[in-house]
């Protein structure tokens, strides 16, 4: 049996419910964070909210599209699923530090009163 596909059929579900609801989580609740920080400037606040979810979208399509493209032969399924949980993991946790990263730079620059 071949694994890879199986790995596949797998992954990418997994990875688009993560891209699609988790984006979609960050870009409404990140809306109340982005008002309160930016003084209710309601423009710049959209542009820099459906910035931050666009390059939410592709840093993901770009990181899904070179997994699948290094993906390396599964020969069974405890290979499959340590696989799996290693590339799932890795994107989540690339995630998070993007998250907060963004968090700590939005704060920055709000303070320094370059940004608003």
């Amino acid at each position: 049996m071949n694994y890879n596909i199986l790995s596949y059929l797998i992954y990418l579900p997994v990875i688009a419910f993560i891209m699609l609801k988790v984006g979609w989580l960050f870009y409404k609740n990140g809306e109340v964070f982005l008002i309160s920080l930016l003084h209710n400037n309601l423009p710049l606040v959209k542009n820099v909210n459906n910035l931050l979810l666009i390059g939410y979208y592709l840093v993901n399509l770009g990181y899904a599209i070179l997994t699948i493209s290094n993906w390396e032969t599964v020969s069974s399924i405890t290979e499959m699923i340590n696989t799996l949980a290693h590339v799932i993991g890795k994107i989540m946790l690339i995630l998070a530090l993007l998250h907060y990263n963004n968090i700590f730079w939005l704060k920055y620059l709000t303070k320094t009163k370059i940004l608003n």
